[in-house]
């Protein structure tokens, strides 16, 4: 699986890049624990700034990632693999 940071921007015609995205699962996690950590009071409605800023934290986060692939490994009992990090489109580098 494509790590996939999700954008705004239409890829390709009628194809929604933000669902199924790493930033759209940051705004559903926001969401989800916004009435607990503020109390109880209902979450906000999704804005474009508040969606700007889970697609560029998404973004920063594959793309500092995908520099800095050869410094990840998998350690499989005593043995370390190196990753391999898949992007889609959306990852704009």
């Amino acid at each position: 699986m494509a790590l996939n940071a999700g954008t705004k921007q239409e890829q390709a015609p009628g194809v929604d890049e933000f669902a199924n995205s790493m930033a759209a699962a940051m705004e559903n996690a926001f969401l989800k624990e916004w009435p607990k950590v503020m109390g109880g009071q209902p979450a906000p409605t999704s804005t474009d700034q508040m969606r700007l800023l889970f697609i560029a934290v998404a973004q920063g986060m594959i793309r500092y990632l995908k520099t800095h692939e050869a410094d990840i490994t998998v350690r499989v009992g005593s043995t370390d693999m190196p990753v391999k990090l898949d992007t889609t489109g959306t990852f704009l580098y």
